[in-house]
């Protein structure tokens, strides 16, 4: 099989608690129950993603952040709105306290929530840093914020997701990473440590492979644990648990209760009709996407941007642009510092390098080179309406 999704610091952790709950969660796609403690950090996060996702100075005022908290508020996953009110005002209390320490120090990072795509010797990896700043030597500094009542401060040595973000954004931004910091929201206490040595680097790379050689390999068995089945949500679905994971044809998983159901005729008529649909609209999606590609095709070879059938007028839409590929991105970020534009483009809400080739001010060679080492990528949407 394929990795059904790229590798992130979360799934790697949770196949490494679990490869059965990987499975459920990320190939099966069994959801679980909502959790108010992931709730109330999302809610904050979007607050602290408001507060300095400003183009240009002074800072949102306090009451602009904390009207962002009720206006992105997650509700999801509390007991019940008594607990959601205690957490809502909780959080009011901390971007209150946050405001008046941090106003007077505000400055506009290099990015918030920046997200980032790389490969790791060909395995795709995926995630969201919450901010990173220019330290005055020119460094990056990585802060990811914790919304927990506790923090376990001595991890901040060891913690995975912070040497995984030193290695995107080394990979991604060209720059080295100077400090790493968890910044603790209920007590406004920042972690910091230094830059990840290599070693620690090239621990994490082999846990990136490792992990996908597994999933691919579908290597699922359940791993029990006191402290991770404890409040497991698969329960049901675990055979270490009950006997509902199915063995064969004939059973199916039970959606709920502390076993399985037995057979229902009527729910498994309705199960293979659902799976048939989705077959269906498979296939027809496969199909589709061919008849797209040799639209698109005599489009291009014929330089239209509109065409005609008896009872469809299609007509291509979206914008040229250039993607690098891997190999290269280095060399891009070479060619921007040496023509002085790698600020430019590594603005808060700077262009794209994109709009650096579109734009009539850059250099002619400059703008050469970078299409040299990119690749062009046509418009490739198609809007259909019928006649």
């Amino acid at each position: 099989m394929d990795l059904p999704r790229p590798l992130s610091h979360s799934s790697i952790s949770l196949y490494q608690e679990c490869p059965f709950k990987y499975r459920l969660k990320y190939i099966d796609k069994i959801p679980e129950k909502p959790k108010y403690f992931f709730s109330f950090g999302q809610s904050m996060h979007m607050a602290l993603e408001f507060f300095y996702g400003v183009k240009a100075l002074p800072a949102p005022s306090r009451a602009e952040l904390l009207h962002s908290l009720k206006e992105h508020w997650v509700s999801v996953g509390y007991r019940d709105k008594v607990q959601e009110a205690e957490y809502f005002q909780q959080g009011k209390d901390i971007l209150g306290r946050y405001y008046e320490e941090h106003v007077g120090d505000f400055r506009i990072p290099l990015y918030v929530e920046y997200n980032f795509q790389m490969t790791v010797d060909g395995v795709p990896v995926t995630g969201k840093v919450d901010r990173i700043d220019r330290l005055e030597d020119g460094r990056l500094a990585i802060l990811d914020y914790k919304t927990g009542k506790k923090l376990a401060v001595d991890r901040i040595e060891t913690d995975a997701q912070l040497t995984m973000y030193q290695l995107a954004c080394e990979d991604q931004l060209g720059a080295e990473v100077g400090q790493l910091t968890f910044y603790h929201l209920p007590s406004l206490k920042p972690h910091s440590v230094g830059r990840r040595p290599e070693a620690q680097v090239a621990e994490l790379r082999r846990k990136i492979v490792g992990t996908a050689a597994a999933i691919v390999a579908e290597r699922f068995d359940p791993k029990p644990s006191e402290s991770s089945c404890r409040w497991c949500d698969y329960k049901t679905y675990c055979p270490i648990f009950s006997s509902a994971a199915p063995s064969g044809k004939g059973e199916h998983l039970a959606g709920r209760g502390d076993g399985p159901l037995p057979v229902d005729s009527d729910l498994a008529a309705l199960i293979d009709r659902y799976g048939d649909s989705l077959s269906r609209l498979a296939e027809a999606d496969r199909e589709a996407a061919q008849v797209k590609a040799a639209i698109l095709a005599i489009l291009r070879s014929k330089g239209y941007v509109r065409a005609f059938g008896a009872r469809y007028e299609i007509q291509r839409s979206g914008t040229e642009k250039i993607e690098f590929p891997e190999g290269n991105k280095k060399k891009v970020i070479r060619l921007l510092k040496d023509a002085g534009l790698y600020e430019r483009v590594q603005a808060p809400s700077g262009p794209l390098i994109q709009k650096l080739l579109a734009d009539p001010g850059t250099d002619s060679d400059l703008r050469a080179a970078l299409r040299e080492l990119g690749a062009r990528v046509e418009p490739c949407d198609l809007k259909v309406t019928s006649l």
